[in-house]
């Protein structure tokens, strides 16, 4: 509705401007145009009488089409770019069609010829349509209108033109759910084809698009008539395509209806008729209408059979809009079927493609277009009037232009008056409201700003007169005040970041799992902030799993604000408690936070959800901004679930979250195997000894080190799919296995018993067997100095408790694959002797990497030396040699050593003048025809053909 009534006012100015183009309209025109014009069409006309032997043979319009470029032929360019892409069309290549239309276009702008430019732009409006990329389709089907309106002539050349060109923005009308105007554009464009003109294939799309028009309005008894009219000319013109889109009309309509037996013999006819026919999408529409009828009768598996083929079609000509409609359709028919996995699976297909089409961004293309459009024809006409009262002179038409002129300005005066006056009635009320918010907010929100500001400032000033009086002791405790005050406006700002980052997520991100493992992850997160305040911090379920649809983030929100506040209120020798319990009488997750700290007074109770409220307490710095709360209920009730909260000070108070639980979104992606396995099983947290004995030894080794049995469990569960696990419990025994196992990345908490974080990332980086290997820290802390701290102990990234799953992943995947390229040049350094920039040469890998190659070099001859003498040489074992070696540059120490040798050969044989053998003996080959053998299989030649190759003797 929003859009129509900008419609009618724009034709209601339109149709006056009109009234007085018409009144004075002038007989002059451009004869030398119009020469030009019937020149130039004379031109194409003979191109394509001399193009008529070869028709529709591809290959040879390419060999013309080379032909044209050598004899610098524009004409015959333009002509033969608009066949092949007319042959891509009929093929429905659409990405070929539109770079071949656009060639025409470009050559016809070129030429300046109007009626070919409004060809080009028709036929690229029509690739746009039927690939269903509305918005190009609008712009160039907009264009063509204005340039049509340009053109003074009125022969049926330009007639049919412009029929084409409304008859194609009839169409977008109607595929964007505008019929009146759709109708409109159709009737616009009938009226054309009947000024002499013998167009029965654009005349019969016409009377369908009118029919669609009318049924979309509910006027089924004129989309009948109109239908029938269309199959007319379809069956004089044996149109099979044709009639295959009557038959579809007619189905679609029955289906509106509700006499979906009879859609059924339509769309049955439709099908039988478009098989023997080329044209895929139509095809794909009548499986999408057939299967819209079969799941109407409840025959769920036959509308599964029609919407998987129609799916099919829509991969192959990989069409955004019809997948979409192919997703969600199955979507419906899977969970109607009992399949909810199978249904979530297409579910998530249907929201990718929604994504790519956005049909408000077309509808808002489409009014953009009209309203540019408007403004063009009214300019247009305008000048057109003055025009003609400059060629004319004459007084009394001036007169009747001007009081025109007048009455439209006054009528869209009032019009624009009347629009302005309906639209501030209807906004008016939410606007009052929504200033209220806004101004409630920002006041409250002042205030919290105001208290750490007027203390930092008042500090400061304090500061100023006593830096010079030598009072180190009283400025220190004025800078920790400073810092505290600080900090609670880097808090505030924090949380106002945090509101408007959740709040602008526009949907939930539901999983299905087990919601206990999550709660208890969640719980582990604080376990050191508690300790370190001397807390009592438990955690309590009911049973070991709840198998429930959730939403990671939200609960996240949930969860992190309730614990935090209870934190915040507790203090040394208070408990804290989080339990979670399920009702399955009322099918509810019960989630409680239960503290003995200071708690909330019974006057409070009723508004602690309110933003900002903090009530009447002498603890107000204490108790905070006032965001969290009320944020958190509202995090709450879009899960749509209810929070309560009771309070005795001093005593007990409990925060209660009550969520439903729902299993509408099982997926393969989460099974109850992971989400449910018992927590505190023993096996689930000790070491496992190799990486390799455990799940596929391709994959990379990961070492978790974190004393928490939560946490590790949780770690395991997120990563055992697509990594080999080792676990330790504290850093001394992490290190150990470090230097044993060299896993591919290291996984750390930073506080531990007997080796901390930091400790334990320093001795990696100090030690030549770990130095390489990655290291991720999971924290607590976000300050500043412990940042750094992190930074100077070598880490490689470290991320924040709790942390999300994905950035997680996303961090470890990118770790390895940094490594995997420095592995490679490493490889292609030190095998290929290339040049090495500075940063490589300082790193300690890459100084092992080299050391090693020498020793290989010096002791090459010598078979009895490795890997045994080249490990003790390097003051290791010969297995942690293998892996700190195949760490470094991919390949096992025995690989690498042939590698080296083999390298040392071919440089040989293109630099010496010695026998094959001799050199090969002095490679350490002692074996000939093994060394050939390995030689062939590396380089793919053998020696001797290699060393007489005629480029390496020169």
């Amino acid at each position: 509705m929003s859009v129509t009534r900008p419609f009618c006012l724009g034709l209601l100015h339109v149709l006056l401007l009109v009234l007085i183009y018409s009144c004075s309209q002038g007989t002059g025109s451009n004869k030398s145009t119009e020469a030009y014009r019937h020149s130039l069409q004379d031109s194409i006309n003979e191109i394509e009488l001399s193009l008529e032997p070869i028709k529709n043979d591809y290959v040879q319009l390419q060999v013309a089409m080379k032909e044209s470029h050598l004899s610098n032929d524009l004409i015959s360019q333009l002509v033969l770019n608009q066949k092949i892409g007319d042959i891509h069309l009929k093929s429905f290549r659409f990405d070929d069609a539109i770079k071949n239309h656009e060639d025409y276009l470009r050559l016809s702008e070129q030429l300046a010829d109007s009626l070919q430019i409004v060809k080009a732009l028709n036929l690229l409006a029509s690739n746009y349509r039927k690939a269903y990329q509305l918005e190009h389709a609008i712009r160039h089907s907009f264009r063509a209108r204005k340039i049509l309106d340009n053109l003074q002539q009125s022969d049926s050349i330009i007639f049919k033109a412009k029929a084409e060109t409304l008859n194609g923005i009839g169409w977008i009308y109607s595929m964007l759910d505008f019929p009146d105007e759709a109708l409109n554009s159709f009737n616009q464009s009938y009226q054309y084809l009947e000024k002499n003109i013998s167009d029965t294939e654009l005349l019969a799309d016409n009377l369908t698009g009118m029919g669609i028009a009318y049924s979309n309005k509910e006027r089924y008894d004129s989309a009948r008539v109109y239908f029938n009219k269309s199959s007319n000319f379809h069956i004089a013109t044996n149109s099979r395509s044709g009639l295959g889109l009557i038959f579809l009309s007619f189905g679609k309509l029955s289906t509106k209806q509700g006499n979906y037996r009879e859609a059924l013999i339509f769309l049955n006819n439709a099908y039988n008729t478009l098989k023997e026919t080329n044209d895929w999408i139509k095809q794909m529409e009548v499986c999408f209408a057939s299967g819209e009828a079969y799941k109407k009768l409840a025959q769920y598996a036959d509308a599964e059979k029609f919407l998987l083929e129609g799916l099919e079609i829509a991969k192959e000509m990989n069409l955004p809009f019809y997948l979409k409609t192919a997703y969600s359709e199955l979507t419906d028919i899977y969970y109607l079927q009992n399949k909810p996995t199978v249904a979530q699976q297409h579910h998530i297909a249907s929201l990718q493609y929604e994504g790519l089409i956005k049909r408000e961004k077309m509808q808002n293309a489409l009014f953009n277009a009209f309203t540019d459009y408007q403004r063009t024809e009214s300019e247009r006409l305008i000048a057109g009037v003055e025009t003609i009262y400059v060629t004319k002179n004459i007084q009394h038409k001036f007169l009747i232009f001007s009081c025109f002129l007048i009455i439209v300005l006054l009528i869209a005066i009032f019009l624009i008056y009347n629009q302005y006056i309906t639209n501030k009635k209807q906004n008016e009320k939410s606007l009052v409201e929504i200033t209220k918010l806004k101004s409630d907010f920002y006041t409250n929100i002042t205030h919290e700003f105001k208290t750490p500001i007027s203390i930092i400032i008042g500090l400061a000033e304090k500061l100023k007169k006593t830096i010079g009086e030598s009072k180190s002791a009283h400025n220190l405790i004025d800078l920790d005040i400073i810092g505290r005050q600080s900090e609670n406006l880097l808090f505030l700002v924090n949380e106002i970041l945090t509101v408007s980052k959740i709040q602008s997520s526009n949907q939930i991100h539901w999983v299905n799992g087990n919601i206990v493992s999550h709660l208890r992850y969640l719980h582990s997160c604080y376990q050191d902030v508690a300790e370190a305040k001397k807390i009592n911090y438990l955690f309590h379920s009911s049973s070991d799993e709840i198998i429930m649809d959730y939403s990671r983030e939200q609960i996240w929100v949930i969860v992190n604000n309730l614990l935090a506040n209870s934190i915040k209120h507790c203090s040394a020798g208070n408990k804290i408690l989080l339990m979670v319990r399920e009702d399955k009488k009322q099918k509810k997750c019960i989630i409680e936070v239960a503290d003995n700290g200071e708690g909330i007074a019974a006057k409070d109770l009723p508004h602690i959800f309110r933003t900002f409220y903090q009530g009447d307490t002498d603890l107000r710095e204490k108790i905070g901004v006032g965001i969290g709360l009320a944020f958190t209920k509202q995090v709450v009730e879009s899960l749509g679930g209810k929070i309560q909260v009771r309070s005795v000070p001093f005593n007990e108070t409990v925060f209660t979250v009550e969520i439903p639980v729902t299993n509408y979104r099982k997926s393969a992606s989460i099974t109850p195997a992971e989400e449910t396995a018992p927590v505190m099983r023993q096996s689930a947290y000790d070491p496992v000894e190799s990486g390799e004995s455990k799940g596929e030894s391709g994959r990379p080794l990961l070492l978790i080190v974190e004393d928490n049995r939560d946490m590790v469990f949780y770690l395991t569960t997120i990563l055992r799919d697509d990594y080999n696990i080792i676990v330790a419990h504290d850093g001394q025994r992490a290190l150990e296995i470090a230097e044993e196992k060299v896993p591919d990345l290291i996984i750390s908490d930073l506080m531990m018993p007997a080796m901390d974080g930091n400790s334990f990332c320093c001795h990696l980086k100090k030690s030549v067997m770990t130095s390489h290997i990655p290291i991720i820290v999971l924290t607590a802390k976000t300050s500043t100095e412990e940042r750094i701290d992190l930074i100077k102990a070598g880490v490689d990234a470290y991320i924040t408790k709790p942390f999300i799953e994905e950035e997680l992943k996303a961090k470890i995947s990118q770790l390895l694959k940094s490594r995997k390229d420095l592995r490679e040049k490493y490889g292609q350094v030190v095998l290929e002797s290339q040049n090495v920039s500075s940063d490589i040469t300082n790193d300690s890998n890459f100084e092992f990497l080299q050391r090693v190659t020498d020793i290989i070099y010096r002791e090459m001859r010598n078979i009895e030396f490795f890997p045994q003498g080249l490990a003790s040489e390097m003051c290791i074992s010969p297995s942690q040699l293998n892996r700190k070696i195949k760490s470094i540059s991919g390949l096992n120490a025995t690989n690498y050593i042939l590698k080296v040798r083999l390298n040392r050969a071919k440089k040989l044989l293109t630099t010496s003048q010695k026998p094959i053998g001799e050199i090969a003996m002095d490679c350490g080959f002692n074996d000939f025809a093994y060394f050939s053998r390995t030689f062939k299989k590396e380089f793919g030649i053998t020696p001797s053909k290699y060393q007489r190759m005629p480029h390496l003797q020169e």
